[in-house]
């Protein structure tokens, strides 16, 4: 093995987990405040990569082409609250209300994954690069061959991860989600606007779900059933890191990003596979996660 290919996997393992922990993160926001998920929230990064490659198609430069995809995905991010989240609050009378959010949500992705399809077809597709004129080109760091948006990724996960922290526990608008999130109508009492609120944490979701679609185009083929993978290894990233702090997700995502590049680098055939039973495994001996609250949600 050459000594340049340990790296370079850490690399791609680390850019990988890197776009898992931004959609995990996603999953943190709105679970923390109105303990819910979007369970499309892989739909959405699919959705945004879409957008990307079609601005890109249409020589819309890159610093406006990211605002427009940002501006699309807070509209879907609005239209996910309003007709799959709000019209279930306050119907908790029965186990199905309680969780028939999972139902919209996801039935809110299917739609939105077969609009995607009719329109850009069923066929992968190749976004091209942020920063670079063709997909082949690389930067060399110490030997090693990188692609510059990988990097790009790994950073931006990074600060995203701090920026979500320093929001969360030193910001006002951090206390009143963390206001809402223990006691909503406590929080109402203390003229905390809950429902704008809860309306925020989905559009921060969606502008999440944005980034990484931006992000990730011009790592992978882009199809319109990616979101679904995109989901099931951001909820596992989720569970790993705990969904108590970003600053765990992103640890979470990078840990999961690395084993899956080495797996896959090993076994190329079921390497997805040893990861997620390795990740399994972890979460039933330890149900909080690696950097989860050992004392239960007081909720």
């Amino acid at each position: 093995m050459e000594s340049t290919i340990v790296p370079q996997l850490m690399i791609t393992g680390l850019a990988l987990g890197a776009v898992y922990a931004l959609v995990a993160t996603g999953f943190y926001i709105t679970h923390l405040t109105v303990d819910k998920v979007n369970f499309g929230q892989g739909d959405f990064v699919m959705v945004a990569a879409f957008l990307m490659l079609s601005t890109r198609s249409a020589a819309i430069p890159v610093m406006l082409a990211i605002p427009l995809v940002m501006a699309g995905m807070l509209l879907l991010g609005l239209i996910l609250e309003r007709v799959a989240i709000r019209p279930l609050d306050g119907r908790r009378s029965s186990n199905v209300g309680a969780f028939a959010w999972i139902l919209t949500t996801a039935g809110v992705a299917f739609i939105v994954q077969n609009i995607v399809e009719l329109v850009y077809g069923k066929s992968s597709q190749y976004s091209p690069p942020l920063f670079s004129s063709d997909r082949n080109a690389l930067v060399h760091v110490f030997g090693m061959r990188l692609v510059v948006e990988e990097l790009l990724v790994i950073a931006t996960a990074m600060l995203v991860a701090a920026l979500f922290y320093l929001f969360m526990f030193r910001s006002r608008w951090g206390k009143n989600i963390r206001a809402v999130a223990y006691n909503p109508d406590a929080a109402a009492l203390l003229g905390i606007d809950t429902r704008m609120i809860k309306v925020a944490v989905f559009l921060v979701a969606s502008l999440l779900a944005a980034l990484a679609g931006v992000l990730i185009g011009p790592l992978v083929t882009v199809q319109p059933h990616m979101g679904l993978i995109l989901t099931i290894k951001a909820l596992v990233v989720a569970a790993v890191g705990g969904l108590s702090s970003p600053i765990g997700i992103l640890a979470g995502g990078l840990l999961f990003g690395i084993a899956e590049a080495g797996s896959n680098y090993v076994d190329s055939t079921f390497g997805d596979l040893y990861p997620l039973v390795a990740a399994m495994l972890l979460v039933a001996l330890k149900p909080s996660g690696l950097f989860g609250e050992r004392a239960a949600d007081v909720r």
